[in-house]
């Protein structure tokens, strides 16, 4: 009887194991065709809001300050009307897309910022261009070798009305953010039930790993329920913190690159070619490093590792006078800026659960840390040029803080997970429903976070 017993149970075994095999090749499956289908055009949206963005900057070297009389801290002042709605409406923009769905959501946004992009190839005065960059910023609310790169292209075609030089960057620019609308529109699934590409059995798998993923099984009904739970925690208020350092750093470069290349004694066209290097370089950090960081599972390490060579960046800049050495310097400044901003997202969603949750999480930590693209349009004034010696010694500080703000932010999610796994947090699942366990989150006592 035993011996029977015994052997049901290996048949048992070896079909689950099967399953377990078979459930995994699916979940491969539907990955690799959701990576090809979504990232590309995801990438593509990106990029162009980013280039958008920061396309004054490029504009500025070709002769706008001139032409809209941009002089003394008007350009600035101009930047800074970007980041208040984009601050304001960011955790609004995501929970509007978790209702809308991003299938409708991100389209509409990318359509959005492009035609108020287009339209600010035809501003004629300082006010005017303020209101676009205002607009602008509450388009993107819900990126740049190849902004250097268009800038340069679109500064050569002929002038053709009222539409030249820099004119043609923002009206080209704008029409292919359009364009890039309508192709996500049809190539983003309003849901994974709804994906034509995958097989239903790898529509069953990915539900189920998403649901799993999230960490709960049911559907998070109240927003105002899990603000607190997303906002008013160590974890969210520590990587907003160094997400404002890190874009604080990311948006001064992209904004006045041009400009700190001009000033080294470049001509304007010459600052935007010479601003692509730097960006394929930190292109290239940045794919790399974000890859080796989801197959190690590791968020900060990466990040502490590389905001020091950003800092000896702005080291280079501030004590040296060769030209030579501050353009290599630039190549430094960008290598862990770029990289580690999107880091800091990600993170916050590897630790945080609950679909309503992540969303207000995620749009905390960039809201918050746009608060340093704010600070960035003022970082680099042009009473400060050619050396801008205050604003590379702002981005010196807020690299180094953000490195102490990572570290800090390790130190509390070891704490956390080595307390749960001590049996510390096992009072919060005593004598609830399992509902109520379900609706612990990230909070409960076998949620273990990402460091």
């Amino acid at each position: 009887m035993e011996e029977k017993h015994t052997f049901a149970s290996t048949i048992h075994q070896d079909n689950v194991d099967e399953e377990t095999s078979v459930n995994q090749g699916l979940a491969a499956s539907a990955q690799r065709k959701l990576d090809l289908r979504l990232m590309p055009i995801l990438t593509l949206v990106y990029l162009f809001a980013f280039i958008d963005r920061s396309n004054a900057g490029n504009a500025r070297v070709l002769g706008m300050s001139e032409d809209l009389h941009l002089d003394a801290y008007r350009f600035n002042i101009a930047l800074s009307c970007f980041y208040v709605p984009y601050i304001l409406f960011e955790i609004p923009a995501n929970i509007v897309c978790k209702i809308v769905g991003p299938k409708i959501w991100i389209p509409f946004l990318t359509f959005s910022f492009g035609v108020i992009v287009m339209g600010m190839a035809s501003v004629q005065s300082y006010h005017g261009f303020l209101a676009a960059r205002t607009c602008l910023g509450l388009a993107e609310a819900a990126s740049g070798a190849f902004g250097g790169l268009l800038a340069t292209a679109f500064a050569k075609v002929p002038a053709w009305g009222i539409i030249h030089t820099w004119r043609n960057i923002f009206f080209f620019e704008g029409i292919i953010s359009m364009l890039i609308a309508v192709l996500a529109y049809f190539l983003i699934p309003a849901s994974v039930e709804k994906a034509p590409f995958l097989t239903p059995a790898e529509k069953e798998v990915t539900t189920r790993r998403l649901v799993q993923d999230l960490g709960a099984g049911h559907v998070e009904d109240s927003v105002l329920r899990y603000l607190r739970r997303a906002v008013l925690n160590l974890n969210t208020i520590l990587l907003a913190l160094a997400s404002l350092c890190s874009l604080l750093t990311m948006n001064s470069m992209a904004l006045f690159m041009p400009s700190i290349l001009n000033a080294m004694g470049y001509s304007g066209i010459h600052s935007q070619l010479l601003s692509v290097p730097p960006y394929f370089w930190a292109a290239v950090v940045c794919v790399t490093v974000t890859t080796l960081s989801g197959r190690t599972h590791k968020r900060g390490v990466w990040i502490a590792g590389l905001m020091p060579i950003t800092a000896t960046g702005f080291i280079f800049l501030l004590a040296s006078t060769r030209t030579a050495v501050r353009y290599f310097a630039i190549f430094l400044c960008l290598t862990g800026a770029f990289t580690v901003s999107p880091m800091f997202v990600a993170w916050c969603m590897d630790n945080t659960a609950g679909h309503m949750t992540r969303a207000i999480a995620a749009g905390a930590v960039v809201g918050f840390g746009n608060i340093g693209g704010l600070l960035a349009a003022w970082a680099y004034v042009l009473p400060d040029a050619p050396r801008y010696v205050k604003g590379h010694a702002l981005n010196l500080g807020f690299s180094a803080f953000c490195v102490v703000v990572v570290c800090g932010a390790m130190w509390n999610l070891h704490r956390e997970n080595r307390l749960k796994a001590a049996g510390r947090r096992d009072a919060r699942v005593a004598g609830k429903s399992p509902e109520a366990i379900l609706d612990l989150g990230h909070t409960h006592p076998e949620f273990y976070f990402t460091l």
